[in-house]
């Protein structure tokens, strides 16, 4: 792990922290396209984002970014008072888990009693944006269909109230991810979870999201949250075939 900004120290200023999780420049993957953006594309909207960031009044950031080879130094002016933290990851099929593990390795950074606004690189905070999270709420976010068992939380951003509350739900985040294929639901799940028991194969994928563990690890009861229709926050969706410009 490199940190391009005085990686020993914490910030001083009490408030909220912004924290940016991004991949500028990620790993070619065989033939595998993960995404219709060019570099100078990511580039850009990582430039957006930390700007826009700032404008709403952010005087504390940290980009955790785990490109594959990137100089930061190409953001210029953006970067000026920003933690720049570079990971270098093993990228897992599943990125939700690259995305756990960022954002459990920049908790050191973040000074305690700190509030925390999480955003992916790609998406920026509108005009209507406020810095704002009820003092006996540990999430505000984003959900989709929280009612329904196949409810959803929006990761690309979302506040949370100190590092403590959020080192627990990452950690129960990435249990979900690795134990929510093994859950027994009937005679076919459980007859897999006998043959993984006495005889264990090594699994290096898993399917489940980030957004769709995150919801049911906050509706499991224990953290305090609060379901918001609009964060504020837009930028474009980084799909195979298009780029879908979204507003949440």
């Amino acid at each position: 792990m490199e940190n391009h900004k005085a990686c020993s120290i914490l910030f001083k200023i009490k408030g909220m922290i912004a924290v940016v999780t991004s991949c500028i420049n990620p790993k070619t993957m065989s033939s595998i396209t993960r995404s219709f953006f060019s570099l100078e594309e990511r580039e850009l909207q990582t430039i957006q984002t930390l700007k826009r960031l700032k404008a709403v009044g952010f005087k504390q950031i940290i980009l955790a970014d785990n490109s594959y080879d990137y100089d930061y130094s190409k953001l210029n002016d953006a970067i000026e008072n920003v933690n720049i933290i570079h990971l270098k990851q093993y990228q897992f099929a599943n990125k939700s888990i690259n995305e756990v593990l960022i954002l459990l390795s920049v908790l050191d950074y973040i000074p305690p009693d700190t509030k925390i606004f999480k955003i992916s690189g790609r998406y920026f905070p509108t005009d209507n944006f406020k810095l704002e999270l009820n003092e006996t709420i540990d999430f505000k976010i984003k959900g989709f269909d929280f009612s329904s068992r196949r409810s959803v939380v929006s990761t690309r951003g979302y506040f949370v109230k100190d590092k403590t509350v959020y080192e627990e739900f990452l950690l129960s985040c990435l249990n979900e991810i690795y134990s929510y294929p093994y859950r027994i639901v009937g005679l076919r799940s459980l007859w897999i979870f006998i043959k993984e028991f006495f005889k264990p194969s090594l699994k290096t994928t898993s399917f489940i999201s980030i957004e769709f563990a995150a919801a049911r690890v906050l509706k499991k009861g224990h953290f305090k949250y609060e379901l918001t229709d609009y964060l504020n926050i837009e930028g474009q969706i980084a799909g195979l075939q298009s780029k879908e410009f979204i507003q949440e």
